[in-house]
């Protein structure tokens, strides 16, 4: 009775430790114990596996570079185009030499791939022209260039693979071939090429771990023509991989072919293991290299992480309990969290309580409050964006018929005075304005649309008052497929022409610049007019009580811009009585 009454009085916490946490323990410690010994004794060969997968994708993927670049110089060397440029004949002074190089570059990158295959290389041809293929220079071949000339035209076309010229490092291994002409059967001249290092680099640079494994090409000679370690390149392979090489070319030794890929040939070194596997031309061996460390890394790694797995049961044990203590304040907890955010405006999060008890009743008028509140902001904020798209339409309304009927009498003036090229002109641009005003009707336009009735309108006025100012436009091209509310920059311009340019005769400026900085379009209008009195500036954006205050068209921009994308846009005017107003616009980058 006394052990059922001390269990009876513990915490429900310490209940089930007691009982969950010694069984979870034994039986973690068993799957532990087999887990380990099982992943170290198979560790080891799995490694070799991935690594032998490795070595047969990357051999794979040289013999397919090997096979293009065979492929592209054949190609190359068979070009009509190539050849005819060759037989050509030019004459032998400058304007021969501009001919041919023309002749030779229009031909060369007109064929296949080859530009992305070399690193440099020339064209030798056998009127004793040489024309490099990367700078089209042309030049006049030396004797060691005639000694190879002789070389390869020797072999007849058949294509050479060796040990690069270029000690750089940027060429694996350069190929030359004679160009046989397909007409007649003649030498017409030799190509030599420098292929690229990165092309084999790239090949395997992706699938390697830079840090225990290692990939490198070696033409025959023993020389390491591309590796991971850049400084490597170009020098003589360590004699472990040398002995590799020993089988190269011996029929009874050469690599067997299995299931579509080679058998890999396997040696050991000093902490590492070495694999091997010939290119199908035999000319080239790729090595991998893998540090002991690895292989037994990766079986430590997964005993590591079966550990963790273990320590993770039990933690989980732990927190099941304390869970289990803190059923009942939990939800509350998450109810009043609920509450704050939906006081922070995010009505959309899903109720973080579903039970039966009085806790998920409470939870559900949570949601349904939340709900009634949400439809209520969306009302208010439809009605303050029709507000606001009512006074546009207004101003509007106001501005534009008076306008329109001051261009007409102009139009019908210039007519009386004969004066029909200018009145065409401006009935165009009128044309252009109100079209762009009407805009299908939509609210939003791109910026190239605004600045096409910004010009229009400055077009009308210039006709109306010639020589009152001069306007200049620079807009990124970037930018100017980017949305804009309508109407946002032509009051402001039209401000500076009747406000900031009245009482003018001349010499008046008008500057729109737009840029985009970290995703915000910035519009900067500028002139030199009159400027804004102290006073009028301060009451630009005061609250108005009547319908229309004498500011209305920079107050409805401003508050436009932030009811469509927030407080942090809108307006800032700079602008110094007699000197002249700056007025930059700010709203985010919208496709």
């Amino acid at each position: 009775m006394r052990r059922t009454y001390f269990f009876t009085n513990w915490n429900m916490k310490r209940k089930i430790l007691a009982v969950f946490l010694p069984l979870l323990m034994l039986s973690t410690l068993l799957i532990l114990v087999s887990s380990i010994s099982l992943i170290i004794r198979n560790g080891k060969a799995e490694a070799l596996n991935n690594a032998k997968d490795k070595l047969s994708l990357v051999t794979g993927q040289t013999d397919q570079i090997l096979s293009n670049i065979t492929y592209n110089i054949k190609a190359f060397s068979t070009s009509s185009a190539l050849q005819d440029a060759i037989r050509a004949e030019y004459p032998d002074n400058n304007y021969g030499n501009y001919m041919f190089s023309s002749t030779m570059h229009n031909a060369v990158h007109n064929i296949m791939e080859i530009q992305s295959l070399i690193s440099s290389g020339y064209i030798h041809t056998r009127d004793g022209r040489v024309f490099d293929i990367k700078t089209d220079e042309i030049r006049t071949p030396d004797a060691e260039m005639d000694a190879r000339y002789r070389e390869i035209a020797a072999e007849k076309g058949r294509i050479l693979l060796e040990y690069p010229a270029d000690k750089s490092g940027a060429a694996a291994l350069t190929v030359s071939k004679s160009l046989i002409d397909i007409r007649s059967g003649s030498c017409l001249g030799i190509l030599t090429f420098d292929i690229k290092e990165s092309l084999f680099y790239d090949s395997y640079h992706s699938v390697s771990d830079e840090e225990n494994e290692c990939f490198l090409l070696i033409d025959s000679a023993g020389t390491i023509i591309s590796s991971e370690n850049r400084d490597e390149l170009q020098t003589t392979a360590s004699p472990e991989i040398l002995g590799l090489l020993e089988g190269m070319g011996k029929p009874e030794q050469k690599t067997q072919y299995k299931s579509g890929g080679k058998i890999p040939q396997e040696t050991t070194a000093e902490h590492m293991l070495l694999l091997s596997s010939e290119t199908e031309n035999g000319d080239y061996l790729v090595v991998y290299m893998m540090r002991y460390y690895r292989i037994y890394k990766e079986a430590l790694n997964l005993a590591l992480f079966l550990l963790i797995i273990g320590i993770l049961v039990l933690a989980a044990g732990v927190l099941l309990s304390s869970r289990l203590a803190q059923s009942i304040v939990g939800p509350v907890i998450r109810l009043a969290d609920y509450a704050d955010e939906a006081g922070k405006g995010n009505f959309d999060l899903p109720v973080p309580v579903h039970s039966g008890d009085e806790i998920g009743f409470l939870a559900e008028r949570f949601g349904v409050m939340n709900h009634n509140i949400k439809e209520l902001t969306t009302r208010i904020y439809n009605e303050q964006t029709q507000k606001k798209e009512y006074e546009l339409k207004m101003l509007q309304a106001q501005i534009n018929p008076h306008f329109l009927y001051n261009c007409l009498d102009n139009i019908s003036s210039l007519i009386t005075d004969q004066k029909n090229e200018t009145a065409t002109a401006m009935v165009s641009h009128l044309g252009r304005y109100y079209r762009a005003i009407l805009s299908k009707g939509r609210n939003i336009i791109t910026i190239r649309e605004e600045l096409e009735l910004i010009r229009a309108y400055l077009e009308i006025q210039l006709i109306r008052i010639p020589d009152l100012f001069t306007y200049e436009i620079t807009v990124d091209e970037d930018i100017l497929d980017f949305k804009i509310l309508k109407m946002i920059l032509q009051p402001i311009v039209e401000n500076s022409v009747i406000h900031g340019f009245a009482g003018f005769k001349n010499s008046g400026r008008i500057k729109i610049e737009g840029t985009l900085e970290n995703q915000t379009v910035c519009i900067l209008i500028s002139d030199n007019g009159k400027g804004i009195p102290e006073g009028s500036r301060s009451s630009i954006f005061a609250p108005a009580p009547t319908a229309i205050p004498k500011h209305f068209g920079l107050k409805n921009i401003q508050e436009r811009i932030r009811l469509k994308h927030g407080e942090k846009y809108g307006i800032s005017i700079k602008s110094e009585q007699g000197q002249g107003t700056q007025i930059e616009v700010r709203f985010p980058k919208t496709l």
